[in-house]
């Protein structure tokens, strides 16, 4: 490249060479000129004097042509440099790449003829630091166990014992925060269900908690939670129970009676049997009641409003039966009031 400039430059330097000798000569053959042509231009035989001027003016012409002729060669001489020196780039960068391609060649020639024991040498650092990187990547993620696997194997290759201890240390402490804040997560939304009374949700829940963490206190003590929490919900459901059938409630008595039936055991059930079948008698007797004021005061709707109550509340009782033969009559009054 250097050698182009260097020719390039010196070609410069002649052109304008001469160019500067054309210039000169179109001075000379202009002096030439005034000095035959300007006695003749002075009789006023002009066509004389530039008869007289043919040579110098010839002259002045060659002068132009040589400092003019240097500028067009000088642009040709550009786009030839300009061309020359995209060649040599390109083959600059071609050998480049040649040689990158036969330095890797020989690296790889090189590193085929390894064993693999120096291989393993050759690589050690580069899969060290691959190996520290995939266990950042799964303590990040919460994969403990496979964070784990990867240190047991960083000790095993690499016998870095107490590198592996201290990051074992350190997914211990993330493994216990990450399982305390799931297990308190799960407690949380447990004690949410059982404010609702969903008592069969919160158990799958816990034994779910359970089975995952069986040796997490807080996972160990949820059961007896849900089961405490249980049982004082059928106290309080007794304890209302009670005090309805106590004033004589019966529509409340029966309310509490169908919340309290999936909480009671069979002996708990044997023993409320009479006050519950109390408190179903005289429901069926307020019905009954009320059945009868609407059929006298020809309420036809109201009237067959109760009598489904009655059939469908106590279907096996006798005065479901003598209701039930006189729905249908009731039924076309009904309608025949509507209309």
């Amino acid at each position: 490249m250097l050698d182009i400039e260097k020719m390039a430059a010196r070609a410069r330097t002649v052109l304008r060479t001469i160019s500067l000798i054309g210039v000169l000569v179109f001075v000379a053959g202009a002096g030439l000129t005034f000095a035959v042509a300007l006695p003749e231009a002075h009789k006023s035989d002009w066509p004389s004097a530039i008869a007289q001027a043919n040579g110098p003016l010839v002259l002045c012409a060659i002068g132009i042509l040589i400092a003019c002729m240097p500028f067009g060669i000088l642009q040709i001489a550009a786009i030839l440099l300009k061309r020359a020196e995209d060649d040599r780039y390109h083959r600059d960068q071609l050998i480049s790449a040649l040689e990158a391609q036969a330095k890797a060649t020989t690296e790889l020639r090189e590193i085929s003829t390894l064993s693999d024991a120096a291989k393993q040498v050759a690589y050690r650092a580069k899969d060290l630091e691959a190996l520290r990187s995939a266990i950042r990547e799964d303590l990040s993620r919460g994969d403990f166990e496979a964070a784990t696997m990867l240190v047991n194997e960083m000790e095993r290759r690499f016998g870095y014992a107490l590198e592996a201890d201290k990051i074992r240390e350190q997914i211990n402490a993330s493994s216990r925060k990450a399982i305390d804040q799931r297990v308190a997560d799960t407690v949380e939304h447990v004690e949410l269900l059982l404010t609702r009374h969903e008592w069969v949700d919160a158990t799958r829940e816990s034994d779910r908690l359970v089975r995952l963490f069986p040796t997490h206190p807080e996972a160990r003590r949820l059961p007896d939670r849900i089961a405490i929490a249980k049982d004082n919900h059928k106290r309080e459901l007794l304890k209302l129970w009670k005090e309805a059938v106590a004033r004589d409630d019966v529509d409340r008595s029966l309310e509490l009676l169908r919340q309290l039936d999936p909480y009671l055991t069979a002996a708990e059930a044997e023993a409320y049997k009479e006050n519950a079948r109390d408190v179903f008698r005289k429901k069926l007797q307020q019905l009954g009641s009320a059945f009868a004021l609407h059929v006298h005061d020809k309420n036809w709707s109201e009237a067959l409003r109760i009598g489904k109550q009655i059939t469908d509340e106590f279907p096996n009782t006798r005065m479901a039966a003598e209701v039930r033969e006189r729905l249908p009559i009731l039924q076309e009054k009904a309608q025949v009031v509507a209309h």
